[in-house]
């Protein structure tokens, strides 16, 4: 009979063995670096797209973490090109809670900065290109897992129509469509850019068809939008030639689609009511942003003064947003904010388009870059008809992707 020690090395080294095709292999020692987090990394990403809650309580154990290895300099806090715009962005939104309307309900609000430690806490603890693949690929693999679940709500759990709709493991379809958005483009540029042998090539592809199958039923055109422009974009970058097939693909959908689905996607031409609501909210955001220019109403104050500014004639007096990442910037922040957002999205896009340059043109590296690029271009597009960036979930997914080049760069320079 074997002693118990040998089994237990025999059983180490299986395990072992099966883990190393996702992730790295962690070295021996508590906390060190890359090898110890990403496995915290890749149990915050999962949960992302599962439960907010839990997910935040995850990544502040990461950040609490991080900080204490930095402090004892096991770790190197580095410095990133959004430095400036995230502390201004900061320091803004902490003015305007201060100058809120009711402080009291602003500052809690401004909890939201401390997700802005997150492309500093993943780029000096990841550092390989690999390990970026193996987070995107679990992404992908929850989003089909929240996709399917998404289908099955769809045929079974009576949410099929405009207001009853699906949302899979989250609370609400607008967050269910963001993140499908998201992770959808992450897929498609894997399939799109990632080496004809690559082991990930057909699940991506795979995982892009049921990802965009329940986007679609989601019957969220913000997310229609974002997906749109920035899987065009991705087609393009990869041959100009295949957006000869979009609108053979069009019309091929069009075909297949339901009547809840077609009706939302003729509402992107003739407006519906929540279309012309959409309409009354940026007339009222404007008026706010005129009479309150340099530091907005305050964080969680537009919901509170929207019926003075909107429209008598409109829809709706109760909107808790503005349904537009600009418009909502500028009237809860102010005009000064919204100059550091656009600074620092600004700033991502520049720096997923170089690293996408700078890549060859297949491989792990360029799916990455362009993921990050399609990513953070949907969301842009996505919010000028939504208010996303004020989503946890989503704001976390776009997080992640600006982190990505970033980390290519000093991989590469390294």
């Amino acid at each position: 009979m074997r002693s118990f020690p040998v089994l237990m090395l025999r059983y180490s080294r299986m395990t072992a063995e099966a883990r190393s095709w996702f992730l790295p292999r962690v070295r021996s020692g508590f906390l060190n670096g890359e090898s110890s987090f990403v496995y915290g990394i890749a149990v915050w990403l999962a949960l992302v797209q599962i439960s907010i809650a839990a997910s935040q309580i995850v990544l502040a154990v990461l950040v609490v973490l991080w900080l204490y290895l930095v402090s004892r300099d096991e770790l190197r806090a580095r410095s990133l090109p959004y430095d400036i715009p995230f502390v201004l962005y900061a320091l803004l939104t902490l003015a305007s809670a201060g100058f809120s309307f009711d402080p009291r309900a602003s500052f809690p609000a401004t909890k939201e900065l401390l997700l802005l430690v997150v492309p500093y806490l993943l780029a000096s603890t990841v550092r390989k290109r690999e390990t970026l693949e193996s987070l995107v690929v679990l992404l992908v693999a929850v989003a089909d897992v929240g996709a399917l679940v998404g289908l099955w709500q769809y045929r079974f759990g009576d949410l099929s129509d405009i207001n009853h709709r699906i949302h899979g493991f989250v609370g609400h379809y607008m967050t269910y469509s963001g993140l499908l958005m998201g992770v959808g483009l992450f897929a498609l540029a894997g399939f799109l850019f990632s080496a004809p042998r690559s082991r990930y090539r057909w699940f991506y592809l795979g995982s892009f068809l049921l990802i965009e199958s329940a986007l679609v039923l989601s019957l969220t055109r913000s997310a229609w939008m974002g997906t749109l422009v920035a899987g065009l974009l991705l087609l393009f970058l990869k041959d100009w030639k295949l957006l000869l097939l979009a609108p053979i693909l069009a019309a091929v959908a069009v075909a297949l689609l339901s009547g809840d689905v077609e009706r939302r996607i003729l509402s992107l031409v003739r407006p519906d009511t929540s279309g012309w609501d959409r309409v009354y909210m940026l007339e009222a955001g404007s008026r706010i942003v005129k009479n309150h220019p340099l530091l907005g109403v305050g964080p969680e104050m537009v919901s509170e003064v929207y019926p003075i500014y909107v429209e008598p004639d409109a829809r709706r007096h109760d909107n808790p947003h503005l349904h537009n990442n600009l418009v909502q910037v500028a009237a809860e922040r102010g005009l000064p904010a919204l100059l550091a957002f656009l600074w620092f999205v600004g700033t991502s896009l520049y720096l997923a388009i170089r690293e996408l340059g700078r890549t060859p043109r297949r491989g792990a590296a360029r799916a990455l870059a362009a993921g990050a690029l399609a990513v953070l271009l949907s969301g842009v597009v996505a919010g000028l008809f939504e208010y996303n960036f004020g989503d946890s979930e989503v704001q976390m997914l776009f997080l992640f992707a600006m982190s990505i080049p970033p980390i290519l760069e000093r991989e590469r320079n390294e």
